[in-house]
């Protein structure tokens, strides 16, 4: 005698990994499933969790970094344990795929949130009592731990969106790393207004700083394993087969000889390769309260830079590998624009050192505006490239892996750019044209990989094909 769909769910609406049907049972879910467990375990509600830590997290070390050389005096030890940070995090990420495979999403976002805190503390201890040994020891921690969040990170991100919502769902990613940049402004600002201030930021500043990064652990702990997660249209996430730590390790050199990685490998060395030099050059040409200013006003742009985007990348009226082409020209052109702009001031620079530039000076606006944008572009880049990437995965385990190689070659144009800057903290210009050279030779392979997108997610065929299975299985 047959069997219903409905009889086999009866006890759990949500099929298990075991299990071949991909969707949810909606009706059932919501009848047999507390609302508070329903809204827990919405993938809305898990991405707006991710979007917490990663306000708490890295948004708040971007505003540190937003304050010119981490806010210090001199930006030469900053860019010293920032390089290492990076550098570590190349290794860790390199590794990552497996390891948060192994321990799951969940508790790989937790003990990175554990090493958040650390760096505001360095910084406060740094700027309080010249104790620089601790400054540059919590880059070397905090680059092992974020690596561990940011691998988590970057196959949540890929992994949660319905498909027809994953530009709008990386923007809200992206908005939150922003909004957390504009809290550290403000705190900045009202910390580091007075006109006249020398040398570096008001210790106090890091305490708030150090604060938020507390903050991130208990949203860390609310977030739910990938197979209890129910998609805002009714789909689950397809989750593959647990592979053997042996066999994890063998896909990490499949997974960086991919054809996938092999053509994003120079965008992803390119794509925060400007954080390094745009850091020295606000520490060395730009007042402690104009810096302040800086980190607190550039966010606002990318706010709606990265909702437009998001929006263009989830028409439903283009394929996929349209929106994908018209993605990468509109990131590609305001990066170009940007990059003219920073370099013919730094030239400008070279020819006469203007000091250090306060927000009422006739200089400021055109100085500072090219930093505005790229807050705006550098994201904008990121964000379009991890929708690129999601594009392509056929299950979770896939996007943590593609997202673990690409953070990690990532990280490494990161550690290369602020271990330049040590040696080129007088001259920005070097990074700048470097920057640029990058993003010159990044994009042929980019246009490659854009040209053969595929016009559906693998992962969305693999989840029908489990529903055509299982609905074949039931009505035997």
């Amino acid at each position: 005698m047959s069997e219903s769909k409905d009889t086999i769910t009866k006890h759990d609406p949500l099929p298990s990994p075991a299990t071949e049907g991909a969707d949810v049972d909606m009706g059932q879910y919501r009848a047999t499933v507390p609302r508070w467990k329903r809204v827990w375990q919405h993938s809305l509600t898990q991405m707006i969790l991710l979007s917490i830590q990663a306000f708490c997290g890295p948004a708040m070390a971007d505003a540190i970094t937003g304050l010119g050389g981490g806010g210090l005096a001199t930006p030469h030890i900053s860019n010293i344990a920032t390089a290492i940070t990076y550098a570590l995090l190349a290794v860790v990420c390199f590794l990552g795929g497996p390891l948060v495979n192994k321990i799951g999403v969940k508790w790989a976002l937790v003990i990175g949130s554990m090493s958040f805190p650390i760096e505001g503390s360095a910084y406060y201890c740094n700027s309080k009592f010249g104790n620089q040994w601790y400054l540059i020891l919590s880059g070397a921690i905090s680059g092992i731990g974020t690596a561990c969040w940011y691998v988590a990170e970057a196959g949540a991100i890929m992994t949660l969106a319905p498909s027809g919502a994953r530009g709008k769902y990386l923007a809200l990613w992206i908005v939150s790393r922003n909004l957390g940049q504009l809290v550290g402004g403000a705190i900045n600002l009202s910390k580091n207004h007075e006109k006249g201030a020398e040398g570096g930021i008001s210790p106090d500043t890091y305490i708030a700083f150090l604060i938020i990064e507390s903050l991130a652990l208990p949203f860390a702990l609310l977030i739910t394993p990938f197979e209890r997660v129910v998609r805002s249209d009714g789909t689950k996430i397809v989750i593959a087969e647990t592979l053997s730590t042996k066999q994890e390790l063998k896909r990490i050199a499949k997974t960086m000889t991919s054809k996938l990685i092999m053509l994003s490998a120079l965008w992803a060395l390119w794509s925060f390769f400007y954080s390094g030099t745009w850091s020295t050059y606000l520490g060395t040409y730009f007042s402690v309260r104009s810096r302040a200013l800086s980190s607190l006003i550039s966010p606002f742009f990318c706010i709606v830079g990265c909702f437009g985007l998001g929006f263009i990348l989830d028409m439903k009226s283009l394929s996929q590998r349209r929106r994908a082409q018209i993605g990468l020209y509109i990131v590609v052109i305001l990066n170009v624009g940007v990059y003219i702009w920073s370099i013919i001031m730094q030239t400008r620079f070279n020819s006469h050192n203007p000091g250090h530039i306060d927000w009422d000076d006739g200089l400021y606006a055109s100085s500072f505006l090219p930093y505005f944008f790229i807050q705006t572009t550098g994201p904008l880049s990121q964000s379009y490239m991890y929708w690129l990437l999601s594009s392509f995965a056929t299950d979770a385990q896939e996007n943590v892996r593609n997202g673990a190689a690409f953070r990690c070659i990532e990280a490494i144009g990161q550690a290369i750019a602020y271990g330049m800057n040590t040696q080129t903290t007088s001259n920005p210009l070097v990074g700048f044209c470097v920057t640029f050279a990058l993003l010159g030779v990044a994009l042929v392979p980019m246009i490659m990989l854009v040209n053969s997108t595929p016009d559906r997610i693998p992962a969305d065929v693999v989840a029908e094909k489990q529903d055509e299975a299982f609905e074949k299985r039931v009505d035997l």
